[in-house]
């Protein structure tokens, strides 16, 4: 046996409890001071927050205040023989009543000069919120787990039911992660897997480079990218959309699949397709579809109205402008104006059918698409009666102008009153130019038959600005 702990151990029991118990305190969180049969006949260090109510417990036993599962590991230190030559430690939970449940870790010191047992406990109240944090924070864990499990199996089966082909490939090697059973037959030879292989693998090399440009621009894009490629297997022509997917650290692409023939026959099976071009063809507003260049590639009836041509058929392949009221003039504004944006609203202009001297007036809708299938410009033209009175109108006003003007002969020298008309008329046109081409003031100089830098001196001479501040469109 040690002999210093023998010599503490006979120093402590040539003391009574109450001395005992007032140096113990200085150290502990709380000490009870109990007879040989663990009956609580005092305690000390209720100061400490939270122990106030411990007072409760005098005159109880301390086994039966503490916690059934707790109660054999008092009984054990309550033992002269359990603690003898050690002091032993044990967490239990006392009951106070109206009170919640304390945890303390606690020891016991037998006293023999006046036969008490002194009860040292230690809280436990951080320790245990922590535990219980800790244990709410593993269900919470365990829980969303479960959750990832169950949506993973869900999505999965998603995926896998689809009817149409899934390729997810991974953005830095374009190898693929996962291909569903469609994509697995349309892309691939039987009996090859796709998984752990390149994309490249699987689309014609002419067209895998296309096909990297449009992943690589798709980064960090919540739209959707489209391109067309032919398959290796069986050549078969597909349309792809690429979605761009964030996973942790990995960045991947979700990639549709579908053959162009599918594509074709749902749009001709679909009966609003059927419906929504039965309107278009009878629609009082002519429609037309040119290519990025402006030749005709299909119109409706109203259209051939207006030009006065007997049969589509007669329009395919020709230039638009041939019906345009500024010819060649128009089309260069409105390409110029679908370069920089994909549409155009309400150009003015008119439709002359071949061998009229004089057309309709009209408004000009027009709208870019281009895609990697099929690039094209869709034409609404709407005729309006009402330009007519508003050109009335406006020559009734020149009219009253010119009046005014006569009125300043006599008062006002000729050479003046002409450089004023002068001024006004330039203005005018320049203001209508601006307005018929949207701003444009490259369209709005060719149609003035200025140059560009003629346009900038004139505008600034007239005090007219461009709505967008931009000094060259």
């Amino acid at each position: 046996m040690n002999p210093q702990s023998n010599n503490t151990s006979i120093s402590i029991d040539s003391i009574d409890s109450a001395m005992a118990a007032d140096l113990v305190s200085h150290v502990a969180d709380t000490v009870f001071v109990m007879d040989q049969n663990g009956l609580i006949e005092n305690v000390l260090n209720t100061q400490t927050p939270g122990f106030s109510h411990l007072k409760q417990l005098i005159g109880k036993s301390w086994i039966e205040s503490s916690t059934p599962e707790s109660r054999k590991k008092i009984e054990a230190l309550l033992l002269p023989a359990q603690s003898e030559n050690t002091q032993k430690w044990r967490q239990i939970n006392l009951s106070v009543p109206n009170n919640p449940d304390l945890p303390l870790m606690v020891s016991v010191l037998h006293l023999t000069k006046d036969k008490k047992i002194l009860g040292i406990g230690r809280d436990l109240r951080n320790l245990a919120n922590l535990q219980q944090r800790l244990v709410e924070a593993q269900q919470a864990i365990e829980t969303d787990y479960l959750r990832l499990r169950f949506a993973e199996a869900r999505y999965r089966q998603l995926f896998d039911l689809s009817i149409n082909a899934h390729v997810i490939i991974d953005g830095s090697t374009f190898k693929i992660i996962e291909a569903n059973s469609i994509a697995q037959t349309l892309m691939a030879e039987k009996g090859r897997r796709m998984i752990g292989r390149s994309m490249a693998e699987f689309v014609d090399m002419n067209d895998f480079t296309q096909l990297q440009e449009l992943l690589n621009a798709s980064r960090n894009i919540n739209t959707p990218k489209r391109a067309g490629v032919k398959l290796v297997k069986n050549g078969t022509l597909a349309e792809i959309t690429v979605n761009f997917l964030r996973e942790e650290n990995q960045t991947v692409f979700l990639i549709n699949v579908m053959p162009l023939s599918q594509i074709r026959e749902d749009f001709q099976l679909d009966p609003n397709s059927k419906r929504l071009l039965n309107a278009i063809q009878f629609s009082t507003d002519a429609f037309v579809i040119t290519d990025l260049d402006g030749k005709i590639m299909t119109s409706n009836q109203t259209f051939l109205e207006m030009t006065q041509v007997e049969k589509a058929a007669d329009l395919l392949d020709e230039p638009i402008d041939n019906w345009l009221g500024r010819s060649s003039i128009d089309l260069r504004v409105i390409l110029n104006n679908l370069k920089d944006k994909n549409s155009i609203k309400h150009y003015i202009t008119s439709i002359v059918p071949h061998g009229n001297s004089s057309g309709m007036e009209v408004e000009v809708s027009a709208v870019k698409v281009v895609n990697d299938l099929e690039s094209y410009i869709g034409f609404s033209i709407r005729h309006i009666g009402q330009r007519l009175s508003q050109r009335s109108q406006a020559t009734s006003d020149l009219k009253q102008t010119a009046t005014k003007l006569t009125e300043l002969v006599g008062r006002v020298p000729l050479k003046d009153i002409v450089s004023e008309t002068t001024d006004m008329i330039e203005k005018m046109c320049i203001m209508s130019a601006l307005e018929l081409t949207m701003n444009n003031r490259v369209s709005a100089s060719e149609m003035l038959g200025l140059s560009r830098q003629s346009l900038y001196i004139k505008m600034r001479r007239f005090g007219i600005t461009d709505p967008n501040g931009s000094e060259d469109i």
